[in-house]
């Protein structure tokens, strides 16, 4: 007696975002950018550091390349998670 094979649905692969639902906002592949006026900017999603100068800091952030201009721009903070610029930012640019 032979056996009826019976063919199973295709699985659809979904990201967890899809599952999830999530915006894309809050993906990890685009950056989160928060600013406190001009003084302070906080990056989450920055994945290196491009150019860095007093007069301008260009980051690699995944999907986009930001680049900040002004003066006295440092990066304080710069890690896997979150990187952190302070100084007088008086223009941003974003690259895809």
């Amino acid at each position: 007696m032979a056996r009826k094979s019976r063919k199973q649905p295709a699985k659809q692969h979904r990201s967890i975002e899809q599952t999830l639902d999530l915006p894309e906002i809050l993906s990890p592949s685009v950056p989160h950018i928060e600013m406190q006026g001009n003084q302070e900017i906080i990056i989450d999603g920055c994945r290196g550091i491009l150019e860095y100068d007093e007069d301008r800091i260009k980051l690699n952030a995944g999907s986009l390349v930001l680049s900040f201009g002004g003066s006295g721009l440092v990066i304080k903070t710069y890690s896997e998670n979150q990187t952190v610029l302070t100084g007088e930012v008086m223009q941003i640019s974003f690259e895809n």
